[in-house]
């Protein structure tokens, strides 16, 4: 994949702009979708991915950032990419099993940190059970 294009060359599909009464948040990601991927930090890839925009082109990116800290803080707190990441469909990973496998991996070494924790975050009991989840489902297939 080239990362110096945009999503909407990725995709070949530009949006048209926001309208006039667009939330801060939509605003952003018609943004983000103009700017080259390589440049997208792990907080917009969040963001993105959190909104199901671009992920077959942003997944990679984000398991970049993942694997070199499972339980990064990319804008709110500790794991949030990671969050994101679980947040993904069935279908996607079905589809990506390397990429799948990644994931299972960083989930794996964020679950070993959490349970290393001292003094764990109350954003850490959403993201257990989000990991949890993810793991139980992977030993069910």
């Amino acid at each position: 994949m080239n990362t110096s294009r945009t999503l909407e060359q990725l995709e070949g599909h530009p949006w048209p702009p926001p309208p006039s009464d667009a939330t801060p948040l939509m605003a952003r990601c018609h943004a983000l979708r103009k700017v080259p991927i390589a440049t997208l930090s792990a907080g917009d890839c969040r963001l993105l991915i959190g909104q199901d925009v671009g992920a077959r082109h942003l997944v990679p990116l984000a398991l970049n950032f993942a694997e070199a800290e499972p339980l990064l803080d990319s804008d709110y707190y500790p794991g949030d990419l990671l969050l994101s990441l679980l947040g993904v469909g069935a279908e996607y990973w079905s589809q990506h099993r390397d990429q799948y496998r990644r994931l299972l991996a960083v989930a794996r070494q964020a679950k070993s940190a959490l349970a290393q924790a001292h003094e764990p975050f109350s954003s850490d009991r959403k993201l257990r059970k989000e990991i949890d989840a993810f793991l139980a489902q992977d030993t069910a297939a």
